[in-house]
């Protein structure tokens, strides 16, 4: 599928050729033009030299590609991306489209970084294989298991047909909240490694506290039972507040009928209708703590399960090997080794990006680098307000060189003053200008 960028003064577009032989005159074509379809890029089709394109709007976003290449992922934003991708199955079956011609590659899935939403691309055209899924898998964070292993399960999902990895995806979604063992306070019995975990924030790596030695050992032992005093109660106790509720909701209905077949003075019907009002008020406050309770016993028992199979286990292994306890041999250079130190030439050093004011400069050394003013997104931060979010990415070239891409951009990357088209990757050498927006630096 090949794509092109275009961008005037006002918009940002994506290009996408029409295959010569579709009729775009037909109901996929039309649902795309005529309508706003939530969570899809707006499109708008264009005959240009007996050709068609669709055009899609991609003002102020970013495709996942340009967000994450070369960084890591983190799970909770891949779990908001799963979120958007299964509500965008429910979306397309409301408007009749087939769910196979949603792009699903990282090149077409946009990010809007103000209000924080995802927009996929539709094509009518023919169908591309979801490789999105082997690009998250590359770039997640490998500490956060869950998601790891969602993203896993995935990309084995994404080689069958589309119904199964809509399922998949559904149930990752469904998962993403389950509570997972180290979530739950354990304290396992004696003669193993005592530890007590808390789930803080999964994003953190502090997220575990854990008391071991001889301080574990002062602790008095606690059991695992947990407090079922203000969470869990009974069958008996859940039959007498379902009784209560119908007799309180059987007294509002009663006070209500007598208004109506029995007639009373207008002081005992205000006293009627006030005394239904409160029944009915005592039953939703009963019917509300009801619930709390029992999605509450519900999670007693759910700690209580997984105390019973602790998480971490004293390990079996035996005659292990203790550090430091092998022989230091004595390291000497071999002849080849000890040979002249090569030379690096100075056409292969990557230089840095000096600004004009005094001090401002880019570092290089780590490639590649993205620059914008969205601390979240980008490497190096240039705090100016005719820079975008997630303005450029710096690659690294050839003998020295590098290569600067416009990540679509609102007032543009330029190179000795040419401005470079969207997503255009340019090479930059030594004593080049090099301008992202107004902040103005030397390549030296």
């Amino acid at each position: 599928m090949k794509v092109t960028y275009y961008k005037d003064t006002m918009r940002s577009y994506m290009i996408i050729p029409c295959p010569p032989e579709a009729g775009t005159t037909g109901y996929q074509y039309r649902m795309l033009e005529m309508n706003r379809i939530e969570g899809i890029l707006p499109c708008g089709l264009r005959h240009i030299d007996g050709e068609s394109f669709l055009y899609y709007e991609t003002t102020g976003k970013q495709s996942l590609s340009a967000l994450y290449e070369g960084r890591g992922i983190p799970g909770a934003e891949l779990f908001r991306l799963l979120e958007a991708l299964s509500d965008m199955s429910g979306t397309l079956s409301e408007y009749l489209l087939d769910e196979q011609h949603l792009v699903l590659t990282a090149d077409q899935i946009f990010y809007d970084l103000s209000s924080g939403k995802y927009s996929f691309t539709y094509y009518p055209g023919e169908v591309i294989s979801p490789d999105v899924f082997r690009f998250l898998a590359d770039g997640i964070d490998g500490a956060d298991k869950s998601a790891a292993a969602a993203v896993y399960r995935l990309c084995a999902a994404a080689g069958g047909d589309r119904q199964a990895l809509r399922e998949s995806v559904r149930e990752a979604v469904s998962q993403k909240n389950t509570p997972k063992p180290w979530e739950i306070e354990t304290e396992p019995s004696s003669g193993r490694h005592t530890q007590e975990t808390k789930h803080e924030d999964f994003d953190r790596p502090d997220r575990y506290t854990t008391k071991t030695g001889t301080e574990a050992d002062t602790e008095p032992s606690k059991s695992r039972e947990p407090d079922r005093s203000t969470g869990s109660f009974g069958k008996k106790q859940l039959v007498f507040r379902i009784l209560l509720i119908l007799l309180l909701l059987s007294g509002a209905g009663g006070l209500i009928a007598v208004q109506l077949l029995v007639y009373i003075s207008q002081r005992e019907r205000r006293l009627c209708i006030a005394g239904s009002i409160l029944l009915l008020v005592s039953a939703c406050l009963i019917i509300a703590e009801t619930v709390l309770r029992v999605r509450e016993s519900r999670r007693m028992r759910r700690e209580e399960e997984w105390s019973r199979n602790p998480a971490y286990l004293e390990s079996d292994e035996k005659d292990l090997p203790v550090f430091g306890s092998g022989k230091v041999e004595e390291y000497r250079l071999s002849d080849e080794e000890a040979g002249n130190t090569v030379r690096f030439s100075e056409q292969e050093t990557i230089g840095r990006l000096y600004g004009r004011d005094r001090g401002s400069r880019i570092d290089l050394r780590t490639l590649p680098t993205t620059v914008g003013k969205a601390q979240a997104y980008v490497d190096v931060v240039l705090p100016d307000p005719s820079v975008s979010r997630v303005h450029a990415r710096i690659y690294k070239g050839e003998e020295g060189c590098i290569e600067i891409r416009d990540l679509d951009s609102t007032n543009g990357t330029f190179i000795n003053g040419t401005r470079l088209e969207p997503n255009e990757k340019r090479r930059v050498h030594r004593g080049d200008e090099v301008r992202f927006g107004n902040m103005e630096y030397e390549y030296r």
